[in-house]
């Protein structure tokens, strides 16, 4: 599974990063490259088993933490 998931990530990454360095988009690069970092690592852990929180617990401890609601 996990070869898959690298595969699949990896023919993403040879698809977009070429087109966005030969345009120079540079911010565009370092956005793809962040969420698509966070995607693959979230992927791996999920694939391997671990259990994630919900990601509402997280925006929900977020907004409360900020706003103190």
């Amino acid at each position: 599974m996990i070869a898959l998931l690298i595969m699949g990530f990896g023919i993403v990454a040879l698809i977009q990063i070429p087109a966005l360095v030969k345009k120079q988009w540079w911010r565009e690069l370092i956005c793809f490259t962040v969420l698509w970092s966070a995607g693959f690592i979230l992927s791996i852990m999920i694939s391997t088993g671990i259990t994630l929180p919900s990601i509402s617990m997280i925006i929900n401890k977020t907004i409360v933490g900020i706003f103190g609601l």
